[in-house]
Parts: C-alpha cells; sequence; structure tokens
C-alpha cells in the first residue's frame, strides 16, 4: 500500500493528475462505443461475434475498469491533499 503521507504535496499532486490524465483517456467515447457495440452484437448475432464483437466488448470492459481504478486513484489523492490543507489551516 501506497502511503501517501510520506511524499510532498506536489509529488501527490502530480499523481492525482496522471491519474486524471489515464481517467480521460480511457472514457473517451466510453459510452458512445459500449453502445454500439451492443448495438452491433444484438442486430448481426452470430456473426457479429465472428467478427469480433465479444473482444470489442472486453475491450470496453477492460478500459471501464481501467477508468473506474484511475478515478478511485485521483480521489485517494485528492482527499490526502485536502487533509493535509485543513491540517495546515489548523483545522
Amino acid at each position: 500500500m501506497l502511503k501517501l503521507k510520506k511524499y510532498p504535496a506536489l509529488f501527490v499532486l502530480l499523481i492525482a493528475g496522471i491519474f486524471t490524465v489515464i481517467f480521460a483517456y480511457a472514457t473517451l467515447n466510453l459510452f458512445q462505443m459500449s453502445m454500439a457495440n451492443i448495438r452491433f452484437l444484438r442486430e448481426f448475432g452470430w456473426t457479429a461475434i465472428m467478427e469480433g464483437g465479444l473482444i470489442q466488448l472486453l475491450k470496453i470492459i477492460v478500459s471501464a475498469t481501467i477508468a473506474m481504478a484511475s478515478y478511485i486513484g485521483f480521489k485517494i489523492c485528492e482527499s490526502e491533499l485536502v487533509n493535509r490543507y485543513h491540517n495546515w489551516q489548523g483545522k
């Protein structure tokens, strides 16, 4: 487990920024792609499966999982930075 308290605030902010970029890249057109893939599978059935529709659906699911993990990572970094700010303010 990464102990964020031992790292400087700027480093934690940099990590949060990296998580944000990963989240943005992973979610780019994710909803539109998933709806199109489901429509493709439903409309063409077995032919769609033979053309790689299920593999594309698995890639969409992996992308969504990566997006969720990066969002959670960002929220952890955000929480740490907010706690540091509150401690600095003396609250």
